[in-house]
């Protein structure tokens, strides 16, 4: 089979917006955000935070800058947070609430590589012995990337969110692909986030924006998170341009995430059938897999891919991760597992 078109299965952050989102661009009305002048902006913000039940919400530039929003604003400087130990926020933010916010981060390893369960936190929070920093903020991601997309369910963390609560924590959901985990569970995403201090969602990854995040709790916090991004130099003016894509994501492109689910176990019932491919359970869209058996590098695994126009990318030398997304169709991903079989299957 000879494909023309290429396959990107590295990121779901590699979606392109959809016509629909490029005409809304166009046609955005547009102010001066940081008069909080823009109607597009406040009209995504407003419809956000109904959809996630919270008092407020607010456009940031990235995943990112919103979970720096979440901590930062909830946090003092020499407090300690409580993190998973292969986190986004942990591994893939440059120490940015140490650098930022002056907080340090206990890590925990987390039950099935992604749960912390309320006796797990109970053990580790802080007195108020003099010696230690204050325990003041719990993070958690949903869905966790680094354990393969899985997703909390609504009772772990409402059970986490209330041990929280008692001993006066905070608690930031990463939310970056929390509409996936509220598609695999079939519940309203407000009911994941029920309780929760603060909320970080992606628009730029499954929902397919080309940017942006968006960060929400009640107003008091919002207002914080605002002084944070503008400390982060997240000021933006007329970002109607960013938020006109957004509204047309949370109204068109949430249910379609099933797809994606769809098409990741559809990836991981054909690899699993390749010896010396051993694969991960997937509930989202993300898979990873290991191709130590199969007797090859990473590099030529990834390179022999590329010339059949797949591309993928490592998470260490022969463990990669492979996430489904718009753009990515059913027929690529029997393309995917035509090609890797014929390429490395065992003779």
């Amino acid at each position: 089979m000879n494909y023309l078109r290429i396959i990107d299965l590295r990121s779901d952050t590699v979606t392109l917006p959809t016509e629909e989102m490029k005409e809304a661009i166009r046609n955005a009305p547009l102010g001066d955000d940081v008069y909080g002048e823009d109607p597009t902006v406040n009209e995504l913000q407003e419809k956000a935070a109904k959809m996630l039940g919270k008092e407020a919400a607010l456009l940031v530039s990235s995943g990112t800058m919103g979970n720096i929003c979440g901590i930062v604003g909830q946090t003092k400087k020499g407090d300690e947070i409580i993190l998973e130990e292969n986190s986004h926020i942990f591994l893939h933010e440059q120490a940015s609430s140490a650098v930022i916010g002056g907080v340090q981060s206990k890590t925990l390893a987390g039950k099935n590589g992604y749960l912390i369960t309320p006796e797990m936190l109970t053990k580790v929070i802080r007195g108020h012995d003099v010696h230690y920093p204050i325990t003041s903020l719990v993070a958690i991601e949903n869905t966790h990337n680094m354990a393969g997309g899985k997703v909390w369910k609504i009772e772990q963390i409402q059970a986490l969110i209330n041990t929280a609560h008692e001993h006066k924590l905070k608690v930031h959901i990463d939310g970056a692909r929390i509409f996936n985990a509220a598609i695999a569970l079939g519940k309203p995403v407000s009911e994941l986030v029920r309780n929760c201090d603060s909320i970080m969602f992606c628009l730029s990854k499954g929902l397919a924006c080309p940017i942006g995040s968006i960060v929400a709790g009640n107003q008091e916090f919002i207002d914080q998170a605002l002084r944070v991004r503008k400390l982060l130099g997240g000021g933006m003016r007329q970002a109607g341009i960013i938020a006109a894509p957004g509204i047309v994501a949370l109204d068109t492109m949430i249910d379609r995430l099933a797809i994606d689910h769809e098409n990741s176990r559809l990836l991981a019932e054909g690899l699993g059938k390749i010896e010396g491919i051993n694969i991960s359970e997937t509930e989202t869209n993300i898979l990873f897999i290991d191709i130590s058996d199969l007797g090859i590098t990473g590099k030529k695994f990834k390179d022999e891919l590329s010339k059949k126009n797949i591309i993928v990318s490592s998470r260490w030398d022969t463990i990669f991760r492979l996430v489904t997304h718009y753009g990515i169709e059913r027929e690529d991903i029997h393309y995917v597992i035509e090609t890797i079989s014929q390429l490395f299957s065992k003779h």
